[in-house]
């Protein structure tokens, strides 16, 4: 009985020295998740300068692609960084050009409504929030691959409301501002990612009204 009690005492002492150990490993784990969790980047709030705009300020993801550098002209924020641009883009008028041809190239813009996904990452607005199409600007190059040559002859001739289909475009200088009480954005060709698709899309969101 001795003998068993002796070796049994230092057994016990081990199990309970483990069990200690166990603790420590978990309550450094968790430390070190708090630690973590709490270093997480959070998404940036920058209040809008203009007095008239009470309350609105800029939100931008703490995933976000690109950079806040200022505001810029107009009161519109400007970004650094280059991105992928996916979505569905639209190429035609300002406003519905249908029967008011012949159109020049000048008339025509380009413009693309981001996937969800990435839409969720590009900064937007706190108080107006509408949904969001972006203004392609330089997108010279990029033009004649939008659409057939027959659909962009009916575009120029006034018989084609748009060209529109999915585009995956690199893009960088995006922006964004207020105007006629609404969110406005833009971003400035830089590469193609993939070749445009034609599909036809209809455009029933509420993406403001002012251009860039």
């Amino acid at each position: 009985m001795e003998r068993g009690h002796y070796l049994v005492q230092p057994f016990l002492a081990l199990v309970g020295e483990t069990g200690r150990m166990r603790v420590a490993a978990r309550l450094r784990l968790l430390s070190l998740t708090l630690m973590i969790i709490g270093a997480a980047p959070a998404e940036q709030v920058i209040p809008f300068p203009d007095k008239d705009a009470v309350g609105e300020a800029l939100i931008i993801p703490a995933n976000s692609p690109v950079h806040f550098r200022g505001w810029g002209k107009n009161g519109y924020a400007q970004f650094e960084g280059r991105f992928v641009l996916t979505g569905t883009f639209m190429y035609g008028c300002e406003a519905d050009c249908e029967g008011s041809g012949p159109l020049k190239d000048s008339d025509l813009y380009l413009t693309v409504v981001p996937d969800p996904k990435l839409k969720a990452r590009l900064p937007n607005w706190k108080i107006r929030h509408n949904d969001m199409m972006i203004l392609i600007t330089r997108s010279k190059a990029l033009t004649p691959s939008l659409g057939t040559a027959l659909d962009r002859s009916k575009l120029r001739a006034g018989k084609l409301p748009y060209i529109s289909g999915r585009i995956s475009i690199v893009v960088d200088h995006f922006e964004t501002g207020l105007e006629c009480d609404s969110a406005n954005f833009g971003a400035r060709f830089v590469a193609v990612a993939k070749p445009p698709k034609d599909a036809r899309a209809e455009f029933n969101g509420d993406y403001g009204c002012g251009m860039i």
